[in-house]
C-alpha cells in the first residue's frame, strides 16, 4: 500500500483488481471494507505460513524465538503492518472493527500460548501464573515493539534482543532446570 487506504480511490483499487468502480462496490461495501477484508486474507496466509514453519522447529525457545521474528515487521514497509496499522486506526471508532482485529489476533495468540505450554511441560519455560495473561502481555510488547521498528527507531536485530529480555523475565526456567534452552535470536 503506497498510500493510506483514504488517500486511495476506487477507481484505482478497481484498475489494479482488473474490475469496474461498480464490480468492487458490489462485494464491498466501502474501502475500508475491503481494508478488513484484505488484512483477514493476509493474515489467513500469513497465519498458514507460521503454522508451517513452526512445525518444522523444535524446542520452545527456538519456537519462540521463530515466532517474534514471524511476528515483528520485516522493515519499514512491510505490507502486512501497513494493513495492520491501517486498521488498528479505525479500531478505536468501531468496535465492530476492533473485534474484528481480536478475532484476527486469536491464532497468534493460540500458537503462542500452545508454545508456553510445551515449554512448560518440557521444562525450558517456568510457568507463567496464566498463559493468557502471558500472551496478551507478550503480544502487547511485541506490538510496542513493531511500532519502534516502522518508526526505524531500532534495527530488526536490536527488536529482537528487546523480545528476548522480555520473554526471559517472565520464562526463563529456574538454574537446573534448564533442559537445553536456547537464546532467542533470529534463525532466518
Amino acid at each position: 500500500m503506497e498510500v493510506g487506504i483514504d488517500r486511495v480511490r476506487l477507481a484505482e483499487i478497481a484498475r489494479r483488481a482488473s474490475m469496474s468502480s461498480g464490480q468492487v462496490m458490489y462485494y464491498f461495501t466501502s474501502k475500508e471494507h475491503i481494508l478488513l477484508e484484505t488484512l483477514a486474507w493476509r493474515e489467513h496466509q500469513d497465519s498458514a505460513h507460521r503454522r508451517a514453519v513452526l512445525a518444522k522447529v523444535t524446542g520452545a525457545w527456538r519456537q519462540l524465538d521463530r515466532l517474534t521474528g514471524l511476528y515483528l515487521p520485516s522493515g519499514p514497509a512491510d505490507p502486512s503492518w501497513i494493513l495492520w496499522l491501517e486498521a488498528f486506526a479505525r479500531a478505536p471508532h468501531n468496535k465492530d472493527v476492533s473485534r474484528f482485529l481480536d478475532d484476527l489476533m486469536r491464532p497468534w495468540r493460540e500458537d503462542l500460548a500452545e508454545i508456553i505450554a510445551r515449554g512448560v511441560q518440557e521444562g525450558a519455560f517456568s510457568p507463567p501464573a496464566d498463559i493468557e495473561d502471558f500472551t496478551h502481555r507478550y503480544i502487547a510488547v511485541l506490538d510496542g515493539l513493531s511500532l519502534q521498528g516502522l518508526r526505524q527507531l531500532f534495527t530488526r536485530k536490536r527488536l529482537m534482543e528487546l523480545a528476548t529480555q522480555a520473554a526471559r523475565l517472565e520464562l526463563a526456567a529456574p538454574e537446573g532446570h534448564d533442559h537445553g534452552r536456547q537464546g532467542l535470536t533470529r534463525h532466518g
